[in-house]
């Protein structure tokens, strides 16, 4: 008989293909998928409110008035700013400004001649809650047109 010798390194590849598995190693492929949900707010009442108010002689002249409800819906808890009182255009004469944002009888932010901190709505996700906006300006006893804008901000976080 005619027997050749088999080198260790034969061998080795005949124990392999017997064992396929263990000649391959074992390999994963791990996939992360993710995605986004998008805060949406919206105001229910609109963007836009303008208010007409009202005149007392009281603090050298006083104007006084209240936005209607202001329906924020949310699919999130949210913060809100009140913006700086500022004067539209020219005012006969400057005033001294005060805008609360209330919730109910609860105020939650004042703000002036500065915008008021960031505070939380109170809101639930999906549920309008609604808020008003008290403006108060003393100072105003000469005689003119006066207008003033506070701007509502709601955050996305």
């Amino acid at each position: 008989m005619n027997f050749k010798r088999l080198s260790l390194v034969a061998v080795q590849a005949i124990g392999l293909g017997l064992m396929p598995g263990a000649a391959l190693a074992a390999i994963t492929d791990t996939t992360t998928f993710t995605g986004t949900v998008p805060g949406t707010c919206t105001y229910a009442s609109g963007a836009t409110q303008s208010i007409a108010m009202s005149y007392s002689a009281a603090d050298s002249g006083t104007f006084t008035g209240t936005t209607a409800n202001i329906g924020i819906n949310c699919n999130f808890a949210t913060k809100v700013t009140l913006g700086a009182v500022t004067p539209k255009g020219s005012n006969p004469k400057a005033t001294t400004n005060t805008a609360k944002l209330k919730k109910g009888s609860s105020v939650l932010a004042t703000s002036g001649e500065g915008a008021s901190s960031q505070v939380d709505l109170g809101n639930n996700a999906g549920v309008t809650q609604n808020v008003t906006i008290e403006l108060t300006s003393t100072g105003a006893s000469t005689v003119g047109a006066y207008e003033y804008t506070v701007v509502l901000t709601t955050l996305s976080s």
